[in-house]
């Protein structure tokens, strides 16, 4: 069986001022997404160092989700980088924490950590993939990259739009727009005007298309 595993990096974490308290601020993000989508976990997100955590996910949709969910939790304070990897675990899971399994889905995680190391376009690449399938791997790896430099762009507003949708499980490019508008307290235009300046329906697109791809490669047989 293929498992999707993920590896979060805090880029810098020995220079932040109090790490104490984001090292406790980072354990209970990740108890809040472990328990949010407890059903998605093979193994759920674990500190396996002070700047390093990880998780193993059974094929999930919700993958990018809990993502960007840790990453608005730092907005502002600390970047996070993310590889994820697609293959087989070969060791026996834990499922209560992700600490001890080892197999393919973590060797190709820690690749995709490498490659944004290796390839961060100027600071703003953020996630990474890598699976046996280095074709598919370079078709999907150019999408994140181009969502992650939108990202980049967005203002504080443009960041709260993106952050509402994602507290509200939103996260694709078709969506109805007037109870977000509302709960923002923006007019219909104002909010149309906010979400076409920002490219927030085509970094969920670009993000769908790489979770469509992952989805259908964690279906073959190694």
């Amino acid at each position: 069986m293929n498992y999707i595993a993920i590896i979060g990096d805090i880029i810098n974490s020995k220079a932040a001022i109090n790490r104490s308290i984001v090292q406790k601020r980072l354990n209970g993000i990740l108890e809040t997404v472990n328990r949010a989508y407890s059903s998605e976990f093979a193994s759920p997100f674990t500190i396996t160092k002070g700047d390093e955590f990880q998780a193993l996910c059974k094929p999930s949709p919700y993958i990018f989700l809990m993502i960007d969910q840790i990453q608005l939790a730092f907005r502002d304070e600390l970047e996070i980088r993310f590889g994820i990897g697609l293959g087989e675990i070969l060791t026996t899971i834990d499922p209560r924490q992700s600490i001890g399994a080892d197999g393919p889905a973590y060797w190709e995680a820690r690749k995709a950590i490498e490659f944004i190391h290796d390839y961060n376009d100027y600071g703003t690449s953020q996630l990474a993939f890598s699976s046996e399938y280095k074709q598919i791997d370079r078709v999907i790896n150019p999408l994140l990259t181009s969502s992650d430099f939108i990202r980049a762009s967005w203002n504080k507003s443009q960041t709260d739009l993106f952050e509402i949708l994602v507290t509200n499980k939103i996260y694709q490019e078709d969506f109805k727009q007037k109870p977000i508008a509302e709960k923002m307290k923006l007019s219909q235009s104002a909010f149309t005007k906010r979400l076409k300046s920002s490219g927030i329906k085509l970094y969920l697109r670009n993000r769908q298309t790489v979770m469509n791809l992952i989805l259908q490669l964690s279906q073959k047989e190694g």
